[in-house]
């Protein structure tokens, strides 16, 4: 008998639940109201819920939105919050329903002691100093979740990777007008650790010891994630390979050491333009224009970097460059480098330069660097009077600050880089003509400045604002064409023709807005500004001249074997006519 009753009963309960599940699911919500709150807004609390007006009733959700009111009040310090949820049901048969939310908030828990348990590397007072979580304060779980993670992130920088700290216990006590809770975290400060050694992987012709040079991390020092953190951007920055992992800290027996992952990009590069103009057919021959340039900046695997240009724009005029950096002297954070430079400029004269320069790296974005120049013109014409130069010779030495912190230095995403040099020399006039002698003079001082100021931002996703401020100023008692800066090209003001306009002062600004396609590859639109300033020569009858220009256009940029391809049409102040712009094309060396 007592068994029959007992089916009965359960029968019953399953018939009434079921009636109520069907009643729920057949329900609509009319309206979902929010009661009893005062430390968060209705709209607040609304966002957190699932429940919405004219959604189907749900139990499972409603017990859900139970949990997540019961959670934003616990991470704001209310851990006795609760919330009743009520549906209300016009007619027992009625498809609508009214859910009401009241909300008991209690009272918000603030922070007594904090005690540290198993910490011997600091003590209790040097921990609780740099908290923000501190006695009296509302127990907010975020801010305490963030002093743990200061907290862990200082035994990294002394050397101990793989502390552990949690909440041990909360002990809450009852205050006058709020929960008081005491806080107990145990520390687990594992075992000191030192890289011991560090491996390379995917490199093939470099040289496992230019990575590791670059770390700049002694074998035996001390884990520190701030030099650990700074060693992917320094590789990127040597412009050899065209990725590199985070470094990885891995133990094995006894020993810990970093494992860096490197991918190779193309570092031996040759761009090549080669024209042909023929002759008139009468008295003057053919002549090959162009641009050849290689480029090596990873010689033999060790680093060291070799360049070599020639570029030729007319019948008479031509350059021919080339570059050697020597890295790391005498294991040392200090390259040298020098170089050659001879521009046949027309049939006026020919400049040489001989140069070499010194630079000490103080930290991973600064370096400093000592210049010495020498540098001749000579005029192409025996009678100087009618040359547009006088033969001179010029001695220089001077100074340069880099501080670059670019991610990538083909195609930095954040980041910038700032440059600035100065050299002083004497130049000394041979063979001037006794007529001009008091005019020109024997010996004359010069000055150069140049300042290069690029920013590197990136708002959206895949996409990046560029900009850049570029100027250089030479300052003499009597300047030279030949010692004069030229612009316009693709190096500084688009549109224009290279080299196209000369001047004492040259300055100008480049502004992208790119769009990534691949780690270095992207398309963009730009605008460049550009201003030069050339002063008057009495002697020659040279009036004064300067002018402002600009340009504007498209690109892209592609990552090939062969290198980085750039590839821009741009249209110049001095003709906007679509047919004339002008294209630049070439590999990209910033060697």
């Amino acid at each position: 008998m007592q068994g029959s009753f007992r089916l009965q009963v359960a029968a019953l309960f399953c018939f009434l639940a079921a009636a109520f599940s069907q009643l729920y699911a057949a329900s609509i919500i009319r309206s979902a109201d929010i009661r009893g709150n005062s430390t968060f807004t209705t709209r607040e609390i609304r966002g957190w819920l699932v429940t919405k007006e004219n959604a189907v009733l749900s139990p499972s959700i409603l017990a859900t939105d139970k949990s997540l009111i019961k959670e934003n009040y616990r991470q704001r310090g209310y851990l006795a919050a609760d919330a009743i949820i009520e549906t209300l049901f016009s007619e027992p048969d009625s498809a609508y329903a009214d859910v009401a939310f009241t909300i008991s908030e209690g009272k918000q828990t603030v922070v007594g002691d904090i005690a540290l348990r198993g910490q011997t590397q600091f003590s209790r007072d040097e921990i609780i100093a740099k908290f923000n979580t501190q006695n009296g304060d509302p127990l907010i779980e975020s801010v305490l979740e963030s002093d743990i993670e200061d907290l862990l992130l200082q035994y990294e920088r002394i050397g101990f990777p793989f502390a552990l700290c949690d909440i041990e216990e909360l002990k809450t006590r009852e205050g006058q007008e709020a929960d008081t809770v005491d806080i107990v975290l145990a520390v687990d400060e594992g075992e000191a650790v030192t890289i011991d050694e560090i491996r390379v992987e995917g490199n093939k012709e470099t040289d496992p010891a230019v990575v590791v040079r670059e770390t700049r991390i002694a074998s035996g020092e001390m884990f520190n994630p701030i030099k650990v953190e700074a060693i992917r951007p320094r590789l990127m920055r040597l412009n050899i390979f065209s990725d590199v992992a985070e470094p990885e800290l891995y133990q094995r027996n006894d020993k810990s050491g970093l494992l860096i992952r490197v991918q190779e990009g193309s570092t031996n590069t040759f761009d090549g333009v080669i024209g042909y103009i023929p002759g008139n057919g009468v008295d003057q021959a053919g002549y090959l224009t162009g641009l050849v340039s290689v480029s090596m900046r990873n010689l033999f695997g060790t680093g060291r970097k070799l360049s070599f240009r020639w570029a030729r724009e007319d019948r008479l005029s031509q350059e021919l460059g080339v570059r050697y950096l020597e890295p790391w002297i005498f294991s040392l954070p200090a390259n040298v480098g020098g170089g050659f430079l001879q521009r046949q400029q027309d049939s006026s004269y020919v400049r040489r330069v001989f140069d070499v320069k010194a630079e000490l790296m103080l930290s991973e974005e600064l370096s400093v660097a000592a210049l010495f120049s020498s540098e001749n013109i000579i005029p192409a014409a025996a009678d100087q009077e009618f040359t547009r130069v006088f033969q001179s010779s010029i001695l220089s030495f001077g100074g340069e600050i880099l501080y670059d912190t670019r991610d990538d230095g083909y195609s930095p995403t954040r980041g910038a880089r700032y440059r600035t040099d100065y050299q002083y020399g004497r130049k000394r006039f041979s063979n001037v003509p006794a007529s001009l002698v008091a005019q020109v003079g024997t010996r004359a001082s010069v000055q150069r400045f140049t300042l290069d100021l690029d920013f590197y931002l990136s708002f959206i996703t895949r996409q990046v604002f560029a900009f850049g401020i570029h100027g250089k100023e030479l300052r003499s008692s009597r300047p030279e064409e030949g010692e004069m800066f030229r612009l316009g090209g693709s190096r500084t003001l688009r549109g224009f023709r290279e080299s196209q306009f000369i001047g004492s002062r040259v300055g100008w600004s480049n502004l992208e807005y790119r769009f990534l396609l691949a780690r270095r590859s992207f398309f963009f639109g730009f605008v460049d500004g550009g201003y030069y300033f050339r002063p008057a020569d009495a002697v020659r009858s040279i009036p004064k001249s300067d002018a402002f220009k600009y340009g504007y256009g498209i690109g892209i940029q592609l990552e090939t074997g062969l290198g980085i391809l750039g590839v821009s049409f741009a249209l110049g102040s001095d003709n906007t006519s679509f047919s004339n712009g002008t294209i630049h094309f070439g590999l990209i060396n910033d060697f």
